[in-house]
């Protein structure tokens, strides 16, 4: 009789299996994925949050107001227009209010009085700072975006807070 080396085939693709089921139930302990999407959307909105006031800034320029304290310029027509839809400047960017850097955003996120929502975002204001969070966070200004307006001297301040996600 031969003495057996080794293992079968049917005994190696049971261990694959067993290997496999442990991973799929241990795995989602080990990692959080939750956690590392949440934070990639704030990273997102902080990128577009920069581009709309960009975008901004350089039509304050051409109307003229880049150095006024306050002001107003029109998103979507001609300066002027009965119809504008105006955002609220400071130094020529976007104010931290629901009428200025709320309002460049495509998809106007729903304020944190707000009894449901049903956006992406949601924005609250608290000590003259103007937080973005989501619905789902844990932790809502734990987890946000903090936009800090321009001052005469400065630009505007995007900060993320990914702590509590």
């Amino acid at each position: 009789m031969r003495r057996q080396n080794g293992f079968t085939l049917i005994e190696l693709v049971v261990v694959i299996v067993i290997l496999g089921i442990l991973a799929a139930t241990a795995a989602p302990k080990f990692m959080n994925l939750q956690s590392d999407a949440r934070i990639s959307a704030l990273d997102g909105l902080k990128a577009s949050l920069k581009s709309g006031v960009s975008m901004v800034y350089s039509k304050a320029i051409l109307s003229g107001v880049e150095r006024t304290a306050t002001g107003k310029i029109c998103l979507d027509k001609v300066a002027g227009a009965s119809d504008c839809d105006s955002v609220d400047l400071v130094y020529g960017r976007p104010a931290a209010t629901a009428t200025g850097i709320v309002k460049i955003l495509q998809e106007e996120p729903c304020v944190s009085t707000a009894e449901s929502c049903d956006r992406d975002w949601m924005y609250e204001i608290k000590d003259s700072k103007l937080y973005f969070y989501s619905p789902t966070s844990p932790d809502k200004l734990g987890c946000s975006v903090l936009y800090t307006q321009a001052t005469e001297n400065t630009t505007p301040i995007f900060t993320v807070n990914s702590d509590g996600c």
